[in-house]
């Protein structure tokens, strides 16, 4: 389980990422996206232990496009704070 402190604005940035990188090899991020909550505050968001390596390779590889450089930096941020806390639980 991850925390997240703006969970839209995690649900957001995460679909951005979606959009750009190819959709066959993510597309089952995409229905775990999903389940992230369209709410304003501080809110939970369990990812299943065999995803968290996959959402960390989404991320690392969505950080090496074009498209990162030019995100919002609240998208950014809300990446980066996912990505410390998915690494945490991996170790």
């Amino acid at each position: 389980m991850v925390y997240l402190k703006d969970p839209v604005c995690v649900k957001q940035a995460l679909l951005v990422a979606l959009e750009v990188l190819p959709e066959n090899k993510y597309s089952q991020l995409k229905q775990i996206v999903a389940f992230i909550p369209n709410t304003v505050g501080r809110t939970n968001w369990e990812v299943p232990k065999k995803l968290r390596e996959r959402v960390l390779s989404f991320i690392t590889e969505f950080k090496q496009m074009k498209t990162y450089l030019w995100l919002r930096e609240d998208f950014k941020n809300a990446l980066y704070d996912l990505e410390i806390q998915l690494n945490r639980k991996i170790s």
